[in-house]
């Protein structure tokens, strides 16, 4: 399909001509991800408000045009800008406003367009009590769309849903909804409380195409007083009964602790093994947060008594015993950083450029996020798998874990390669496709899917019937979740 003049002069009328683009260069960079792509993007269109997304929502639904929502189109590895079907993007970005912060209780209400290194700043700015976990991504990834991805954060509160209230959305038909305590008007609990009397429909737009979502609350995370960061290479021999250990001493600190586990591969391709470690060795990160000095000796107490006999070189560093701490500790306290993005730079033995575009710069990437229980003999089996197909396709196997509960770890596999080899797209996404079938053959379920992978897993039947009811000419992200 194209675009028709009298369609554009639509879209031009609601939003302003200056907002509706159709360059060709533009286009064509909006169908470019990590990885190969065949989707057809027809045109953007870069709305300021929720009147004017639903405005162009009631143009769509009239027309049959599909429009395909993006915050700002920072998910490198699972899909970028580029829509999961032929699609008219809905770009975000303009709405970018930090519509309040409430100092005393620790909340946030944010447009689609506001970016991490818009809130770190913010808060910096005002020498605030609190902090919003940041992400491994880039800083000017969007927070609401990383909410509505449900991605991970590092640190406290890291758990997004658990973390999010009063959003404002705009339906296919164009109507403007609003949920939480927020339908009831102006209130103080809307920034304060996701959960008024009846049923909770948040969750619904979090990994879905039911609405465009135009504004959401996050709750932050206080800063502690004494942080202590954890480091402890993991002996090969010893690793499934470290992670058991890890398990229980993560069900003792509770939200109070942030664990992740990544291996050799991981660290030498961000650039923090120098030299260089084992590529198939494994290790342990993370950070205490105290908010006493009895509170912070207690952590690091626990931490030793459940941990020492399986990681024998455990280390904890604070201010007083890392002279550049404070740099090390920033991404635990909410400071976005590029670090991981030059993982994506190493398989193409390139420094990763000033204003990095791994789109642009040929980076191939692609993510699988399996959900794994957190037990020691499980997990190892999990790697196992993942170390297994990567080989085969002759990729280096690039894992991180993290650990957001005591219950289940959230695996980050990177399939990392360069792009302008010989027939590069082709083996990623076979191995890709290979290894997101072995993992759902052992019950290793997606907690996050990008868009080469929407078709991993059945559709719910529920899911299809709200999808139904709320845009039955399936105008909004067609094929997308």
């Amino acid at each position: 399909m194209s675009l028709t003049t009298d369609v554009l002069a639509e879209f031009r009328a609601a939003i302003g001509e200056q907002h509706v683009r159709t360059e060709a260069a533009l286009l064509r960079a909006c169908e470019t991800a990590t990885f190969a792509t065949t989707q057809k993007v027809f045109g953007l269109l870069q709305p300021a408000s929720a009147e004017e997304v639903s405005a162009c929502l009631r143009i769509a639904a009239n027309r049959g045009v599909p429009l395909y929502p993006i915050s700002r189109g920072r998910n490198w590895g699972l899909g970028s800008r580029v829509p999961s079907g032929d699609a008219v993007l809905l770009d975000l970005s303009r709405m970018n406003g930090i519509v309040h912060f409430d100092e005393r209780f620790g909340s946030l209400t944010v447009e689609p367009g506001v970016t991490f290194q818009q809130v770190h700043t913010f808060l910096t700015e005002r020498k605030a009590q609190w902090f919003l976990p940041t992400i491994g991504g880039p800083p000017d990834a969007s927070v609401l769309g990383n909410f509505l991805e449900r991605g991970d954060g590092i640190g406290p509160r890291a758990e997004r849903t658990a973390n999010m209230a009063s959003l404002q959305v705009v339906l296919p038909d164009g109507s403007i909804a609003e949920d939480g305590y927020t339908r009831f008007g102006d209130t103080t609990l809307a920034s304060l409380s996701a959960s008024p009397a009846g049923p909770s429909f948040s969750g619904l737009f979090t990994q879905s195409n039911l609405a465009v979502v135009t504004r959401m609350t996050i709750f932050l995370a206080r800063y502690p007083s004494h942080l202590q960061i954890v480091f402890a290479p993991i002996p090969d021999e010893n690793r499934a009964h470290a992670i058991d250990a890890l398990q229980q001493l993560q069900t003792v600190i509770g939200s109070e602790a942030f664990f992740t586990l990544w291996n050799g591969g991981k660290l030498n391709a961000r650039g923090q093994a120098i030299p260089q470690v084992d590529a198939d060795a494994w290790f342990l990160s993370g950070a205490l947060y105290g908010h006493s000095s009895l509170m912070a000796q207690a952590q690091k107490e626990a931490a030793i008594a459940a941990l020492t006999s399986t990681l024998p070189t455990l280390q904890f560093f604070d201010e007083s015993t890392l002279p550049d701490f404070q740099q090390q500790a920033g991404i635990y306290l909410g400071q976005p950083s590029r670090l991981n993005l030059q993982s994506l730079y190493a398989a193409l033995q390139r420094t990763m450029p000033e204003t990095p575009d791994p789109d642009r710069d040929g980076c191939g990437a692609i993510w699988l996020c399996p959900e794994v229980p957190f037990d020691g003999a499980t997990i190892v089996q999990a790697t196992a798998l993942c170390e297994r197909v990567l080989r085969k396709y002759d990729l280096a196997p690039i894992l991180g874990m993290s650990a957001l509960s005591s219950r289940t770890v959230r695996f980050f596999v990177s399939i990392l390669y360069d792009r302008g080899t010989e027939n590069a797209d082709q083996n990623a996404m076979q191995c890709h496709d290979e290894l997101q079938a072995a993992l759902l053959t052992e019950g290793f379920y997606p907690y996050r899917l990008g868009i080469q992978s929407m078709d991993a897993v059945a559709p719910s039947p529920l899911l299809e019937r709200i999808k139904a009811a709320l845009d039955p000419k399936g105008i909004l992200a067609p094929g997308r979740y």
